[in-house]
C-alpha cells in the first residue's frame, strides 16, 4: 500500500555561478494520511527546499514526489503553504491577493464564479471574510499571515 505522500529519492540541484550546487540529495520519505511529521535541521540544510518541492513550487531534479499516487510538478488546490513571511501585494485588497493565487492555480479550468466562490470559501476558513476590501497595510500581522 502506498502512503499519502511519497518522496522517492528526490533531489534538487541549482546551477550557480561557480557550478552546480546540490541543495537536497536522495531524500526518501513516506507519510500516511493524517500523520504529522517535523523536519528539523540547521539553517541552509534544505528544509524549505524540500517543502517547496512538496508544494509543487520547485521542480525536483532527481526522483519523484507523489501525492495520492499522482506526481507533484506544479502547485495545486489540494496543497497550501504558509510562508514564514506573508507574500501579499500591498496594492491589492485581501480578496484580490487571494484571488490572484486562486486564478494562478485554477486558470481557465474553473469558471470565474467557481474561482470567486473558492476565494470566498478560503477567506472564510481563515476568518478573514470580514476584511475583503482591506489593503495589507490596514491589517494586523496575524491577519496578514492568515491571508498570505
Amino acid at each position: 500500500m502506498r502512503s499519502y505522500l511519497n518522496l522517492e529519492t528526490v533531489g534538487v540541484t541549482f546551477n550557480g555561478a561557480s557550478g552546480p550546487f546540490v541543495a537536497v540529495r536522495d531524500v526518501t520519505l513516506r507519510i500516511d494520511r493524517g500523520e504529522f511529521i517535523t523536519i528539523i535541521g540547521h539553517s541552509g540544510c534544505g528544509k524549505s527546499t524540500l517543502l517547496n518541492m512538496i508544494a509543487g513550487l520547485l521542480p525536483v531534479t532527481d526522483g519523484v514526489v507523489l501525492l495520492e499516487e499522482k506526481e507533484v510538478n506544479a502547485p495545486g488546490p489540494d496543497r497550501a503553504v504558509v510562508f514564514q513571511n506573508h507574500s501579499l501585494l500591498p496594492w491589492l485588497t485581501v480578496y484580490d491577493n487571494v484571488r490572484l493565487a486562486v486564478d494562478k492555480v485554477f486558470g481557465e479550468r474553473k469558471s470565474k464564479n467557481t474561482r470567486h466562490e473558492w476565494t470566498l470559501h478560503n477567506l472564510e476558513l481563515v476568518r478573514m471574510d470580514h476584511a475583503l476590501d482591506k489593503l495589507p497595510g490596514e491589517l494586523s500581522g496575524g491577519m496578514k499571515q492568515r491571508v498570505g
